[in-house]
């Protein structure tokens, strides 16, 4: 995602996200950060899930990420027991050939993590980007970084899943960075590329005592800390070679764990510890349990220590809880839902109504709201968003783009952007895909159907109505400008006819400009040249294209359909309003 960060304008759009300020070091032509994911976050199969959306919350927020991976938990005392049982006594040789599967493993697995909820990755190893390094093969040093190769893979891909503790050596032969080495890959990527790095770990920064230790007094976490203090009260935290190639390029680092805001920066000097705040449990009320709302049941539940749905409306109760959904949560009575007193009001249905009416009065309740309803967002439109303030926030996300930030880059670039073209609903590029290769209008719709990608009544999605929703929400957050369903010319599947002239590709484009003055938005099916960025979008992935005025033109994407895609967008909303709601658990 190319991007630069321009100031947000109108006081309503403040309190539409909670994001913190962006980790810039050095100038950059493309924003990046480096996440380094330890052992320690990745203990089993379940943590790549959670290191995803960590990659997601960052991506979204305008950064392009370098994600270094270590082996997944006791992976490379397997892979070593091995060698000791079928190699040589002594011989090292061909060992970090063995002991590097553990990294280049839970890469793919973080790459395979991020493909299910749509955001673009790319999984590059240390010889693809010239990482290279000399002397002892186990305890290498690194010497080198093709910057350039890995500087064009995130702009073609926006996310590169890499092996951390491998590089390659003399000969071409696969060498190993010592004990840590993942730490050192991150450190060294990131100093290379003059980009900021978070090192993710089973704790949220360097505290004055192990936080894990019970005692009648809580350990207390330090803002800033100097390498030095790093080695003496924390020295398992990090790698020493990693620690210590840091302090000798003068390089700060970030030390975090996932999913949570607090954090300690790693430099030359320690501010005194504080207190450690903590996300208190949220209790969460949510209206529809379609395929959306399935999957966002379904990732809350894995967080009970920072969310508790306490109640969820519906139609039909009888029909949930025959799916095996608690009796006891479902009700048909909106009363029930202020009557739980949450903190947090879910809308994934699909109708305006009630759900805008319901987001008002939450609202108005001091209730935060997050939505996936593109309808009754934008058709709640400026005075939705002058409700909302920091006690309720409004979040939608989900509502537009479904792993495509688009919402968030208008948010970010609003007053510099000239002209938004973009493939906003992935149901549809789904459809067209298949229909350019010979399908059925009908046997391409019920293929969508079964994916998940369209719903059982696909109006909404093939005449336009959840694509020009999108457009007005486009227009709103990056235009400033409200339009009406009507303003929107829009074209239907059901003008699809013969197929387009041949070297050209099919594609229905989302467009608001006002490049002439005066702001106009359509929905058109395109005969595009297939290198157009658009056109390269495949299945239900979504693209978009940002024109500014002063002549930049940014991109981005991601999959513009499926449960998981908005789900994640979802639950990005929600840990952005969890480290937002901190208090002290102490």
């Amino acid at each position: 995602m190319q991007k630069n960060k321009a100031e947000r304008h109108n006081h309503a759009l403040i309190w539409l996200r909670h994001t913190d300020t962006p980790l810039h070091a050095r100038p950059m032509p493309v924003p990046t950060l480096v996440l380094n994911f330890g052992h320690s976050v990745l203990s089993s199969l379940s943590d790549y899930t959670e290191a995803a959306s960590e990659i997601y919350r960052h991506y979204r927020r305008g950064y392009n990420i370098v994600a270094v991976t270590s082996a997944q938990g006791d992976q490379t005392d397997m892979l070593m027991a091995e060698a000791r049982r079928i190699g040589p006594e002594g011989g090292t040789r061909n060992l970090p050939e063995l002991l590097q599967l553990g990294e280049r493993r839970s890469a793919a697995l973080l790459a395979l993590a991020l493909e299910r909820i749509g955001a673009p990755a790319f999984v590059r190893q240390a010889r693809d980007l010239g990482l290279t390094a000399t002397g002892d093969p186990m305890n290498a040093v690194l010497t080198g970084l093709n910057t350039g190769q890995l500087m064009q893979d995130l702009k073609d891909h926006d996310i590169v899943v890499m092996p951390g503790f491998v590089a390659i050596g003399e000969k071409d032969r696969a060498v190993l960075l010592g004990q840590g080495g993942a730490d050192l890959t991150a450190l060294y990527v990131a100093d290379q590329l003059g980009a900021p790095a978070l090192l993710l770990k089973d704790v949220d920064g360097v505290y004055d005592r192990d936080p894990k230790q019970g005692s009648d007094t809580p350990a207390r976490r330090y803002p800033r800390v100097s390498y030095a203090d790093v080695r003496r009260k924390a020295a398992p935290l990090i790698a020493s070679r990693a620690l210590d190639y840091a302090e000798s390029v003068g390089q700060r680092f970030r030390i975090g764990a996932p999913g949570v805001a607090g954090s300690t920066q790693v430099g030359d000097v320690s501010e005194r510890p504080i207190d450690a705040q903590t996300p208190r449990k949220m209790r969460i009320v949510m209206m529809g349990l379609g395929i959306v709302g399935g999957g966002v049941w379904r990732r809350v539940a894995e967080h009970p220590d920072r969310f508790e749905i306490v109640r969820v409306m519906v139609r039909s109760p009888d029909k949930y809880i025959d799916q095996g959904y608690p009796e006891d949560v479902l009700t048909t009575d909106s009363s029930d839902l202020f009557a739980a007193k949450p903190d947090i009001f879910i809308d994934v249905s699909g109708p305006i109504d009630p759900a805008l009416q319901l987001t008002r009065d939450m609202l108005a309740k001091g209730v935060h709201v997050v939505s996936a309803n593109k309808q009754a967002i934008a058709t709640g439109g400026q005075s939705l968003l002058d409700q909302a303030s920091p006690g309720a926030q409004l979040l939608f996300s989900s509502a537009a783009g479904g792993g495509m930030p688009v919402l968030e880059m208008c948010i970010r670039e609003r007053g510099r952007i000239a002209r938004v073209e973009a493939l906003l609903n992935g149901t549809t590029n789904f459809m067209l895909g298949e229909m350019d290769r010979g399908m059925s209008y009908e046997n391409a719709l019920k293929l969508a159907q079964d994916r998940g990608y369209a719903e059982a009544d696909p109006t909404s999605d093939v005449d336009g109505h959840d694509a020009a929703a999108k457009i007005r929400l486009v227009s709103l957050l990056g235009f400033g400008e409200e339009l009406t369903p009507e303003q929107i010319a829009r074209d239907t599947l059901a003008q699809v006819g013969n197929k387009p002239e041949p070297g050209t590709v099919l594609k229905r484009v989302a467009r608001v400009s006002g490049d002439t003055g005066e702001l106009v938005a359509d929905l058109r099916l395109r005969a595009l040249s297939p290198n157009n960025f658009l056109a390269k979008a495949e299945g239900e992935d979504a693209h978009a294209v940002f024109d500014f005025t002063d002549g930049d033109r940014y991109v981005i994407r991601g999959k513009g359909a499926g449960r998981w895609p908005t789900t994640e967008s979802v639950m990005a909303d929600l840990y952005d309003l969890s480290n937002s709601n901190e208090n002290a658990s102490n």
